[in-house]
Formats: C-alpha cells, structure tokens, sequence
C-alpha cells in the first residue's frame, strides 16, 4: 500500500509540471480575434519547483531500491536451502548453486549504493534546504526531506545487511582457496612491472564525500541479529523487519507529498 502512496506521489509530481496546454481538453486556448495565441505557460512556486526537480527523481530511486532489496529474502532462502541440502549447518560451504546465488546477491549492491548516494545527495541540495520565503512551505519541505531521508536510512541498513553477508562469504571462499594460491598472489614477478597507483589529478582529496545521513540506523539496532555471526535466518527476520519500517516511513513520505502536490494544481 505505502508503495502505491509514494509512486503515486512521484507520477503526480511529473504530471503536476505539464504545459497548460498539455493537461486541457483544448479549453485553455485564446479566443479568436486577441493577439497570436498563447502555445503553453507554466505557473509555479519554489515548492512546486522543488518537488518536481529534487523531491521526484529521489523518491523514483528510493521506489527502485525497493525493487533491488525485496530480490534479497528469496536469494538468501535459496542459499540456505543449498547449503542445507550439502548435510551441513555451516554458511561457509561452496557449491554451484550457493556460488550462483552468492553472485546474484552481489548484483544488488552497486545499483543500490548508487540509488542511496544519489538520493542523498539530491536531498542535501541546497536547492531543496534553502528558504523559499514561506514558512509553510519551509516546514513541508523540511519534514519530507526528514521522511526521505529516514527512509534512505532504513535501505542503508538493508544493503548493510545483503553487501555484509556477500562481503563476508567471498572473504571466508578466498581465505579457504589455500596458502599457496595467496602466496602466489603476494609473489612478486621481476618480468612483470607492476602500475603503481597515483592520485586523481582531477579530485580533490581533501574534498568530503557525502554527508553522514542524520537519521542513519545502526544494523545491529535490529532486533534478533547480534554482532559478529547470525544465521540466514536472523537475515531473513532482519530485512523482513526492516521492509516494514521502511514502509512505514514511505507511507508517511507518501501522505506529505501528495498533500504539498495538490497545493500546486491550485
């Protein structure tokens, strides 16, 4: 339901920034005999402007990363369900379907790491921060960007948990290969030259990445998962619990939104 809310939101914030003529049945035509007829106007205030160039495209990529993060719970069940099927109780087994179903989970990361970063980033801009010069307006803006930003803190959490799992298992499969092949790697070869790295001359390295997200969620907050080993199924709890109170934080985004997007069809 709360995913209807927020995509519905973001459709009305496309929609909501046609041309006049665009959106009319025709009516909105000059009449015959004044000046050459007006093609299309826009009509619009820094809250209508903000939510069309700032707030939609963030609340598209939080809808997106919906999609990569519900892929996760089937993932992790089929690779418990390998690793049952070896007659062993251990994570650290490998075998075609758990190294196919480890790789498929290390599809979602990326996509979703790029999603969260660029939401983020959109919804530290000051283009959506600065005032607009009405308090109310002001006040909407700030409290859907606390609701976004909540709701980024909660997929943060999730892809802590999916990045963390497939982080550790390809540690523990490189760690278990055997002495000889790190030590192979660790050789040098004097009929090999080496690239030495060397700084971007085009970045700054002083400069900051993004900002740490006010709202962050520590993962080991959740309830059932501890720090350190937690088995598939406290995953599973875990993002089942954080699907939930993500949810909720769309919903709640989802209201705020529709309700600031009806100001601008006034």
């Amino acid at each position: 339901m709360q995913r209807h809310v927020l995509l519905s939101a973001c459709v009305l914030a496309c929609a909501g920034f046609l041309p006049v003529a665009a959106l009319s049945d025709g009516t909105a035509t000059a009449p015959s005999g004044t000046p050459p007829p007006q093609i299309y106007r826009i009509v619009t205030t820094a809250l209508c402007s903000r939510l069309h160039e700032t707030v939609r495209p963030a609340v598209a990529m939080v809808l997106q990363n919906d999609q990569k993060i519900a892929k996760s719970p089937p993932l992790f069940a089929r690779y418990r369900r390998a690793m049952l099927d070896t007659g062993s109780d251990s994570i650290n087994v490998s075998t075609p379907e758990t190294d196919m179903t480890l790789q498929q989970m290390s599809y979602l990361v990326s996509p979703t790491a790029r999603n969260l970063i660029s939401a983020q980033t959109l919804l530290d801009d000051p283009k959506l921060t600065s005032p607009t010069g009405n308090s109310a307006d002001d006040a909407t803006l700030a409290l859907i960007r606390k609701q976004l930003l909540e709701t980024v803190a909660f997929q943060s959490a999730a892809l802590d948990i999916i990045n963390g799992f497939v982080q550790t298992q390809q540690l523990g499969e490189l760690q278990h290969i055997g002495t000889d092949y790190i030590a192979a790697i660790q050789t040098s070869d004097s009929t090999t030259q080496i690239a030495q790295e060397h700084p971007n001359q085009f970045q700054d390295p002083n400069a900051p990445g993004i900002p740490e997200n006010p709202y962050a969620f520590d993962v080991s907050q959740i309830p059932g998962l501890a720090v350190g080993y937690n088995p598939i199924t406290r995953l599973l709890e875990g993002l089942q619990w954080l699907k939930t109170e993500t949810s909720k934080r769309e919903d709640a985004a989802g209201k705020t939104i529709g309700a600031a997007l009806n100001q601008c069809g006034k």
